[in-house]
């Protein structure tokens, strides 16, 4: 590896390296630098037309001179990126037939192109040893997504989609070999860091539940079971619960071969100590209690009441925004906070949260809602982002 190489990483934190300089984004004024340097990189080999680097640079933005502020961002990019070959001509960024393109002759080591080429020696090796060792490489370079700070960004997200799901078929491909030798311990440590990354897809984490399966760990099983089912249904509304099935009855299996007394019956059932505030669960359980209200309101002197809250974006009511998002997290923390410890709630969808009020009467019903939109009303950041409020007696 000679001095001038450039080590080159583009998942996680963006970065540029060699013996001479090291290059990282530190200002929003770099970041222009940062997305035109990336983004030539990330299309090596591809010359791009000056037009459609101002479209990247400056999609929403009308320039007076859209050339010259191209031309001017190119020149302090490249006085940049000279620092990494003193005294060297050495031009990184090549311009020819009214195009940029990052130069190719360039020693560079790219983690996004080793990646790739990793993954398609894996495909084409027949030798399971080796196979295995092209996994492992491929798992060690994906440090995090796709240039993160740059994911608002059309052509990221794409870009990230794409080797975020080559990285779980590395993930998978390496769980396929470990499970050959029955190596379930080494499965759990794998998937643990790959969650690390906030990989949310659901092979892996039913590759963690089958590992604790095969080791004899059903009470883990269940615990992780019950934690990804809140995960996914706290970051993103979606109940996973009907994907999990075969391995939740699996789960439920191998519990209740495991016998216990009555106090450890107890014990399990009790609710832990330290939470305080209402009660909240997944989609599925929120509709059993619902049927037992049901049932037992023949029985109750108080009212059951269903009350659905539902957050919506005045600016963007077709779709689901960032600022909806902030939103749940704030109101699920009032929500928790304000109402009653006997008072059951779920996220029933990605902008709505569903309650189950028990009160003696209409009156409290609605003086716990109000009590729960004031306090939202204090706490909320998002001005554009109101609350609809539906309230329904259970009978």
């Amino acid at each position: 590896m000679g001095t001038e190489q450039l080590r080159i990483k583009m998942f996680g934190e963006f970065s540029i390296q060699n013996e001479f300089h090291q290059y990282a984004p530190t200002s929003s004024k770099s970041m222009q630098i940062t997305t035109l340097i990336a983004y030539l990189i990330a299309n090596k080999g591809v010359e791009v037309s000056k037009d459609k680097l101002i479209e990247i640079l400056w999609p929403e933005e009308e320039l007076s001179n859209p050339t010259g502020a191209l031309r001017n961002l190119v020149y302090r990019a490249r006085r940049e990126l000279t620092r990494f070959f003193p005294g060297i001509s050495a031009n990184c960024i090549l311009f020819t037939r009214n195009a940029y393109a990052w130069n190719g002759a360039l020693d560079c080591q790219i983690d996004i192109e080793r990646f790739e080429t990793l993954y398609n020696l894996a495909q084409k090796e027949s030798y399971e040893v080796q196979q295995y060792r092209y996994y492992q490489e491929m798992f060690r370079l994906y440090q995090g997504n796709f240039l993160p700070s740059l994911n608002q960004e059309e052509w990221v997200m794409f870009r990230s989609i794409y080797y975020q799901n080559l990285y779980v078929k590395c993930v998978m491909a390496m769980c396929d070999h470990l499970k050959a030798d029955g190596q379930y311990q080494e499965i759990l440590e794998l998937c643990e860091q790959a969650n690390h990354l906030d990989i949310m897809n659901e092979n892996i984490h039913k590759e963690t539940l089958n590992a604790y399966l095969q080791l004899g760990y059903p009470h883990k099983a269940l615990d992780y079971y019950h934690d990804i089912l809140n995960l996914f249904n706290n970051k993103y509304g979606v109940d996973i619960s009907e994907s999990l099935e075969d391995l939740y009855y699996k789960i439920i299996q191998a519990t209740r071969s495991q016998q216990m007394n009555i106090d450890d019956l107890e014990e399990n059932l009790k609710e832990d100590k330290n939470s305080k505030g209402s009660f909240y669960c997944n989609f599925d359980v929120f509709k059993n209690i619902y049927q037992i209200n049901m049932r037992s309101l023949h029985r109750i002197r108080s009212k059951r009441y269903l009350v659905l809250l539902t957050l919506k974006d005045t600016d963007n009511r077709e779709t689901i925004t960032s600022d909806v998002k902030a939103e749940m997290d704030i109101l699920r923390n009032v929500i928790r906070h304000f109402l009653r410890k006997n008072d059951v709630f779920t996220q029933s969808s990605y902008s709505q949260f569903s309650l189950i009020l028990t009160v003696p009467n209409e009156a409290g019903c609605h003086i716990a809602i109000e009590r729960t939109r004031a306090r939202y009303e204090q706490e909320r950041q998002s001005p554009n982002v109101a609350l609809e409020i539906n309230i329904k007696e259970i009978i």
